[in-house]
């Protein structure tokens, strides 16, 4: 049964959502259930065979944006767009964040790791929806999805320098918690993305999440860094991602 976004319908197994629905669009997000395979893009075809049409990037933890007019796989970008209510977009993660983003005129889906945050790939995005179909970030409604939750997000001190002041975000210390290891600090990427966000322009209330860890959750989630810890430890361990997805609903 096709997914649809409807309160009432079914949610395909494998898949969940955000907490409410996004206007204007069909999304999903992935979990171990459907889309346990490499990093390749070979799982997308088994996708293609069940909803249809779907456009992917090969992404690369850059900050380049590119639009969807057709399905197949996007060259090195971290962001793609669609005014096409025919095409799915796709986004691979194992612990970065995926963002669905949806509009009146059009729908994105970002790849956001925390080098793509530092570059803006979020910002950047909605800044070009904007310009693109002419209308504001109040307009916009982003869905975050499971991704690697702050507890298990050890990173370096110098973090907090990173993303201090850059698009947007004051008060960057808020979203890092002491570590227990010496010049380590605990990131909140997903807080992090949402304060570009703010700053960009986009409502708090056409934010909205999926709270659920893929580091913690093993049972329903891939997480890289629980593969590479895992490899530390000499413990057997194999890496794959989750996709999820995101349609254009056609203008009633």
């Amino acid at each position: 049964m096709l997914y649809t976004q409807h309160p009432h319908s079914e949610i395909p197994a494998g898949f969940l959502t955000a907490r409410s629905p996004l206007p204007f669009a069909r999304h999903i997000f992935g979990t171990k259930e459907h889309s346990s395979f490499p990093g390749s893009d070979e799982g997308i075809h088994a996708l293609i065979e069940r909803f249809g049409p779907i456009a992917w990037m090969q992404q690369v933890h850059g900050a380049r944006l590119r639009e969807a007019t057709q399905s197949g796989s996007l060259p090195e970008c971290d962001a793609v767009y669609t005014s096409n209510p025919n095409l799915w977009l796709a986004v691979k993660t194992a612990d970065c964040v995926p963002i669905l983003i949806a509009s009146p005129y059009a729908v994105a889906a970002v790849h956001a790791g925390w080098r793509s945050a530092e570059q803006g790939i979020l910002p950047r995005t909605i800044a070009h929806l904007c310009q693109t179909f002419q209308h504001g970030p109040d307009d916009l409604y982003l869905a975050f999805g499971p991704c690697l939750s702050q507890p298990h997000f050890e990173v370096e001190k110098e973090f907090i320098d990173k993303f201090e002041g850059q698009h947007g975000v004051r008060h960057a210390a808020k979203y890092f918690w002491p570590a227990a290891a010496p010049g380590k600090v605990l990131m909140d990427l997903p807080g992090l993305l949402g304060a570009q966000a703010r700053a960009a322009g986009c409502l708090d209330i056409h934010m909205h999440s999926v709270p659920h860890c893929t580091y913690a959750q093993a049972d329903l989630f891939n997480s890289y860094r629980r593969h590479t810890h895992a490899q530390a430890k000499q413990q057997p361990s194999s890496y794959a991602v989750q996709v999820s997805l995101i349609r254009r609903l056609p203008p009633a």
